[in-house]
């Protein structure tokens, strides 16, 4: 559930589900060169990724 800053900041009542995302992208060397914080209404998005095995 989103924290109350969170659901005022997304306009969104405190008991509707959020996800929660923290994405780390890295250089090739393995330094992280970004981290990526997201917060976002669960109802209203669809994730989708594609990852090489």
């Amino acid at each position: 559930m989103p924290s109350a800053v969170e659901a005022e900041r997304l306009s969104l009542s405190l008991g509707t589900p959020v996800i929660q995302i923290v994405r780390t992208a890295f250089a090739e060397d393995g330094r992280a060169v970004e981290v990526n914080a997201m917060t976002l209404d669960a109802a209203s998005c669809v994730l989708e990724y594609d990852f090489d095995a």
